[in-house]
């Protein structure tokens, strides 16, 4: 009658493992030894899409609470066990993070600039 979340198959809430990549361990059993296999694969764990959205958020705040929503998902989902999802909020996050950084640094220096015209002028 009720499905916990990690049951259900719909297409965001599945825990297929296959399409997120992070490091797993496993035992095997043979001939009453137990041997632990350590597989690391390549995608990145999602609190590093936190650090990264911390930053931003110091260079545009406005648009850093953006990042920093979808990183806090992330590391959530992630906690949570649902890899694909957690995969997509950490993609997220640092989409937004990079457009952050990107529009600070632009603002900034367009401020700076402005303020470096006027000092030269009146000198």
């Amino acid at each position: 009658m009720f499905a916990s979340r990690g049951l259900t198959s719909t297409q965001t809430g599945h825990r297929c493992a296959s399409s997120a990549k992070f490091t797993s361990t496993r035992e095997l059993n043979h001939d009453r030894e137990c041997v632990r296999i350590s597989e690391t694969e390549d995608e990145k764990h999602p609190i590093r899409s936190l650090a990264c959205a911390l930053m931003s958020a110091v260079f545009c705040p406005i648009l850093g609470f953006i990042a920093l929503f979808y990183a806090m998902r992330a590391v959530r989902t992630y906690n949570q066990g649902f890899y694909a999802e957690a995969t997509t909020f950490y993609k997220k996050a640092i989409r937004w993070s990079l457009i952050t950084f990107v529009i600070g640094l632009t603002i900034g220096s367009i401020i700076l600039f402005s303020i470096f015209v006027k000092i030269v002028l009146f000198i």
